[in-house]
């Protein structure tokens, strides 16, 4: 019947000639943990500022609007930099 075997280490690939060959594991989970924590970031900024201060200020007009429209604008812009930061920051994987 068939073994099922570990690969012996001559079978698998060098370091060199999987993506990211030069990073140890730990300096990948890193680069992973840094971007998932920017994606929070970027995510909490939407909702806070890009999103719940437009709907408050649909149920209470009277709000100061300016101010609010403002923050509301920098958080909307805000959050896809961090964003995009994170997926930059993923592409060291691949160096």
């Amino acid at each position: 019947m068939g073994e099922d075997r570990s690969p012996a280490p001559q079978d698998l690939p060098s370091a060199e000639s999987v993506a990211g060959g030069g990073k140890t594991e730990g300096e990948r989970e890193q680069i992973k943990l840094q971007a998932t924590y920017m994606n929070g970031i970027a995510i909490g900024v939407f909702v806070v500022g890009g999103f719940t201060i437009p709907v408050s200020l649909v149920f209470n007009p009277a709000a100061g609007i300016v101010p609010a429209a403002i923050v509301a604008g920098l958080c909307f812009c805000f959050s896809p930099a961090v964003h995009w930061v994170a997926r930059r920051s993923l592409r060291e994987l691949d160096r």
